[in-house]
């Protein structure tokens, strides 16, 4: 096991690091998710990695559970079956879901965990708790560091996708996750950002062009949104580190191509045109306008 120490030690640092066949990693500063992930994955020796988040619970088996289905090799990624953890009777995500924008939500939150009860195909992983071959990781370039936190899960489970593989939710890997859905200015900037990196780098320039029409709307009213909710100035300063990063995007974006070897027709099944997530109310404009998206979506498809 391999604790990476992200923040600044304490107590119960000190416990892992008593523990046998426990390494801690202590690079001194905050990393961020994605750097901190691919440092204890190259610490670890295993043929496969399970990362778990320091806010999670594994149930008994669970570990085993995610890496098990992993040997089938059309198997990219494994996530568990995440519960809440004050409420486990609940699900707090079986896999995630992503919208044609790249906005993306914790897919079934809130329904009864026994919903889930066979392994399932999502569009990607949960990073809180999911399992990858280490060959695979290593070949993928592991999480990207560049977007710090959040979505990065997004972005590696779809680069498992764009390589033709599976990414799968095991029902019998059950961990209990504390969850909390908090917004604020910062964390809007880095979704934002990230949101961007993704599209940019991962749609074809088929579905680019295609998709042009309700990307741009989508930016036009994020803009909006966060004008009215104060945090513009984080939104424009999502723009403008793309426009700074271009180059890096620009090569990030081949890197990410030259692993496809399955159309777009395949993907789009992993795409949602409605904007849905359970945790937050939707916006009344964004609920009348999925019906004209889905219909959109829907002429999209035929194209691809």
């Amino acid at each position: 096991m391999v604790v990476v120490d992200n923040g600044g030690g304490g107590p119960e640092i000190d416990a892992a690091a008593a523990r046998e066949r426990v390494t801690v990693v202590s690079p001194g500063r905050n990393l961020g998710f994605a750097t901190g992930c691919n440092l204890g994955a190259r610490q670890a020796t295993g043929d496969a990695a399970v990362f778990l988040n320091p806010d999670t619970v594994a149930a008994p088996g669970a570990p085993a559970e995610l890496v098990r289905p992993l040997a089938d090799p059309t198997i990219g990624i494994v996530s568990a079956r995440l519960r809440l953890l004050d409420q486990p009777a609940l699900l707090n995500s079986a896999g995630n879901e992503v919208h044609v924008t790249g906005i993306a939500w914790a897919g079934l939150y809130g329904q009864p965990a026994e919903r889930v009860a066979e392994l399932r195909d999502v569009a990607f992983p949960t990073g809180a708790a999911m399992a990858i071959r280490r060959e695979l990781f290593e070949e993928l370039g592991g999480f990207t560091e560049e977007l710090f936190m959040y979505q990065e899960d997004l972005e590696l489970g779809w680069r498992v996708r764009l390589r033709g593989l599976r990414v799968v939710v095991n029902p019998a890997a059950d961990v209990y996750h504390e969850y909390e859905f908090g917004r604020n200015p910062g964390k809007q900037y880095l979704l934002e950002r990230n949101r961007l990196v993704f599209v940019l780098s991962s749609y074809s320039p088929r579905l680019l062009l295609l998709l042009s029409p309700v990307l741009v709307s989508t930016e036009a009213a994020m803009l909006v949104l966060a004008t009215k909710e104060g945090w513009a100035r984080d939104k424009l300063a999502g723009w403008g580190w793309l426009l700074r990063h271009a180059g890096w995007l620009w090569r990030h974006r081949r890197e990410t191509q030259r692993l496809r070897r399955v159309r777009d027709r395949e993907l789009a099944q992993y795409l949602s045109p409605v904007v849905a997530p359970a945790m937050i109310p939707v916006p009344s404009p964004v609920r009348a306008i999925n019906p004209l998206v889905a219909k959109y979506w829907a002429l999209v498809k035929k194209a691809l």
